[in-house]
């Protein structure tokens, strides 16, 4: 497969910010990706843009399509983006991609990539796929928000309230959509400044404090039995590295004596938590270079839950190195995965595997500034990602959510054929 022709532009994502896409044409169509962007980014990340500016990424990005095209470069294999990668490195040797910017690299490969897919006839998710029979990944859904991803005063610590439903996709969808609702009525009920309003990731704002707020999504979830006959799971990202300034630092609480609380007691915060909420999943409960610390609350929450999920995001941002680390710690269970925190696919794939043989559970997950792109459901069932975050509601949201609905039906008609 070879690029013939390129286009690189800016556009602005769900919270009117510049960010980059990458559209390539070749003589089997046309292939674009556009880049997200987080609001609440661990500093382990790639730069998502240049550092001298978006403008400065979109001339490089240009210059490498450009390259591309010229030199009539050759394109087969998932490892074929090895030629992007050696471009990228003659113009960028940080670590970091710092003069280039990372979501130029995933826009471009991940364009490449679906350019390959189709010169073989297939969708992405089926040139990725490595098992004969594919599984779409769990939604978690984000109802209620917090943390950096909202503005408004006052308002819950902890960055996101999830719910998680293990159905099969569409069935999940669908009561997603219904916690969502149940949501929104019993903030209603129990919270006189509720107006309805929600943040960048379409969570509701609300100014209950992280308790009470969890006391909800136990309604929620008891609602949800016995509306629809359906258990969902419930969870939270705590984003401690907001949180953290040598101590970790609450406004809201209603359940803590004390608002600054130590290593040790916030360990023993979340494993009440954890206990109390019968919470299945935990994301960044601890600061983004404790890895001790998650190995300590590891070892604690085993006593308590052998099913909860301890999430490394900040921690681990799709780090190959990190993630040896973490699990040499035995820091974690459960890891978030972000195309654009890394940049490269290849090197995403990398930790993926490696999560895989160490028996760490795998999240891909979309950020809070988002585009109508759909990449990462692909990703997700192509690389058979157990769970995917992408929110509940809202365009950019559906774009991916709707995508795999859309999968799921090819997969189901084709079974039917075969049998």
């Amino acid at each position: 497969m070879y690029v013939e022709d390129f286009d690189v532009r800016k556009i602005l994502n769900s919270r009117k910010e510049e960010t980059i896409a990458v559209r390539i044409k070749t003589k089997d169509g046309t292939f674009e990706t556009s880049a997200p962007s987080g609001k609440s980014r661990g500093k382990n990340e790639v730069f998502p843009f240049s550092s001298k500016g978006v403008e400065t990424s979109l001339q490089f990005a240009r210059a490498i399509c450009f390259k591309i095209v010229k030199e009539r470069i050759s394109f087969e294999t998932f490892q074929d983006l090895e030629k992007i990668e050696e471009i990228i490195k003659r113009l960028d040797n940080t670590t970091r991609f710092e003069l280039v910017g990372g979501n130029v690299v995933y826009t471009i490969e991940a364009s490449i990539l679906k350019a390959i897919a189709a010169s073989q006839k297939k969708e992405l998710w089926e040139f990725l796929l490595e098992e004969n029979k594919p599984k779409l990944p769990f939604p978690i859904g984000n109802c209620i928000g917090g943390g950096k991803h909202t503005n408004e005063k006052p308002k819950p610590d902890f960055q996101e309230f999830l719910v998680i439903p293990i159905l099969q996709f569409n069935e999940a969808y669908f009561v997603n959509l219904q916690a969502y609702k149940e949501a929104k009525r019993l903030l209603l009920e129990k919270d006189k400044f509720f107006c309805g309003k929600t943040n960048d990731e379409r969570a509701f704002v609300t100014s209950l404090a992280n308790e009470k707020v969890l006391e909800l999504m136990l309604e929620i979830k008891k609602r949800i039995s016995e509306k629809f006959g359906r258990n969902i799971e419930i969870g939270v990202d705590v984003a401690a590295t907001f949180l953290y300034e040598k101590k970790y630092n609450y406004s809201t609480s209603v359940f803590l004596n004390k608002k600054n609380l130590s290593e040790e007691e916030q360990i023993n915060y979340i494993c009440d938590l954890v206990e109390k909420y019968d919470l299945f999943y935990v994301e960044d409960p601890l600061h983004e270079e404790d890895f001790d610390g998650f190995s300590e609350l590891m070892k604690k929450i085993k006593k308590i839950s052998r099913k909860t999920l301890i999430v490394a995001d900040d921690l681990v941002c799709t780090n190959y190195h990190r993630l040896e680390k973490a699990i040499k710690k035995k820091s974690i269970n459960a890891l978030i995965l972000k195309p654009n925190q890394r940049g490269s696919l290849l090197e995403m794939k990398k930790t993926l595997d490696l999560a895989k043989k160490n028996g760490i559970v795998t999240i891909i997950s979309h950020r809070s500034g988002e585009t109508y792109d759909s990449t990462i459901a692909h990703l997700a069932v192509g690389w058979q990602i157990p769970f995917i975050k992408a929110g509940i509601l809202g365009k950019e949201r559906f774009a991916k959510l709707h995508e795999l609905l859309r999968i799921e039906r090819k997969i189901f008609s084709s079974r039917e054929k075969i049998y």
